[in-house]
């Protein structure tokens, strides 16, 4: 075309399509998006309450609003493995020094050798969870005897009450202990139920009576990741890599939490979430095949998530990570206030899975990568960790992560699940 002939249809073309120029000063009746504040935070106003100069992954907040965090060694060693922060700034090991690094010939099942998460229970017990999974080359990604397990501690005195060490049988094929929840009422002392993040994954059981333990969903779709899944953050597509090597993340089961009566969690890549009732999972006269027909899928819930906490009132939590937000979904019929598929708010009983409506409780830029949550007192405490920033998910190994990294709290006038 000759340049009398693209100057024309430039010409025409502006006719049409106006420069940004055209549209300031903004005024009324412009579309969505037109304002920076079309983009703005939703929800309540987040609290900070502590700066980590390291990545958490784990929190818990004691009766008396003491939190604790855990710096996991995954990708390298932590000097503390579990703290308690003692101002905004300050922190010390908890609950010594001493179990915070297994020595030469120690038993693993006495000190953290790469603890995941820590929480609450409802009768003032704190758990940590421990992958088990020591950060040395030579042995890889294997969980060793005797390290991978949950401790209960004393809240007040932070003395250790017991150790379950998960069975051998049970760490065959990559088990990767990365959460852990605590249902006191269950059974004759209770159970505890952990996520297996591994690429197989699975979710597992342990009878707090007797230790004994039960694997469910093993490499099952409803806890292995997407194949080849690519997640998205801060407006950027997140690949795993090594160096300029470009693979996907495999992260399977993460985020758990216990509400009505059932077992949540979410599928890390993915942004899938399910739940099956807490009876099932521990009912060890059923097959796994039973078990497998037993789960509900409430359908995708948008982003990937990592960590789910839960409330008095059945509604479940859900971190966002891909929206920087932590979203909701009330599980019982007298918590919905709007009618969906014809049934009206209000009533009795759980919610069916396909009735399920995932709403946004909070959407701020500060919220990078929301892991771990607890609710005391109506505040939902929460520690964020750049995850997709770190040098797995970013090219050529690049750290893009800034600290510190900040644990916040947000009102949502509730209780802790029960």
């Amino acid at each position: 075309m000759s340049r009398v002939g693209l100057l024309a249809l430039a010409t025409t073309a502006s006719a049409f399509f106006p420069t940004l120029d055209s549209f300031r000063p903004f005024g009324p009746g412009y579309n969505r998006g037109a304002y920076p504040q079309d983009f703005s935070v939703v929800g309540p106003p987040l609290e900070a309450v502590h700066d980590s100069q390291q990545a958490p992954t784990g929190l818990a907040v004691d009766a008396a609003h003491n939190v604790y965090l855990t710096y996991p060694r995954n990708s390298g060693q932590t000097p503390s493995n579990v703290v308690i922060c003692t101002s905004f700034n300050d922190e010390k090991p908890w609950p010594s020094a001493e179990i915070q690094n297994c020595t030469s010939g120690q038993d693993l099942s006495t000190c953290f050798v790469n603890v995941q998460n820590v929480v609450l229970d409802s009768i003032g017990q704190l758990w940590i969870v421990d992958s088990g999974i020591p950060y040395y080359a030579a042995t890889g990604s294997v969980a060793l005897y005797g390290g991978a397990k949950i401790m209960s501690f004393n809240q007040t005195t932070s003395e250790l009450i017991r150790t379950y060490t998960i069975p051998q049988d049970l760490l065959a094929h990559g088990t990767n202990a990365n959460d852990v929840r605590i249902n006191n009422t269950l059974g004759t002392n209770g159970y505890a139920f952990i996520t297996d993040e591994s690429t197989n994954s699975s979710i597992l059981a342990i009878n707090l009576d007797d230790g004994s333990a039960v694997r469910r969903l093993f490499n099952t779709s409803v806890v292995r990741a997407d194949e080849n899944y690519v997640g998205s953050y801060d407006g950027n597509l997140i690949y795993l890599w090594n160096g300029t090597k470009k693979s996907y993340t495999t992260t399977g089961a993460d985020g758990m939490a216990l509400a009505s009566g059932n077992f949540y969690w979410g599928v890390l890549a993915s942004r899938r979430f399910y739940y099956i009732a807490q009876s099932v999972v521990i009912d060890t006269s059923l097959s796994d095949a039973e078990v497998l027909t037993a789960v509900q899928d409430p359908g995708q819930c948008a982003s990937e998530q990592a960590g789910f906490t839960a409330d008095d009132k059945g509604r479940v939590y859900i971190f966002a990570s891909e929206q920087n937000a932590i979203y909701f979904v009330d599980t019982q019929l007298s918590e919905v206030n709007m009618t969906v598929n014809g049934v009206a708010p209000g009533g009795l009983g759980p919610v069916p899975a396909e009735d399920y409506v995932v709403q946004t409780l909070v959407r701020n830029g500060m919220i990078q990568h929301a892991d771990s949550g607890a609710i005391l007192d109506g505040w939902l405490y929460f520690c964020t960790n750049q995850l997709e920033l770190s040098p797995g998910r970013q090219y050529n190994n690049t750290d893009n992560r800034r600290g510190p990294f900040r644990s916040f709290r947000v009102w949502v006038g509730r209780g802790p699940a029960v």
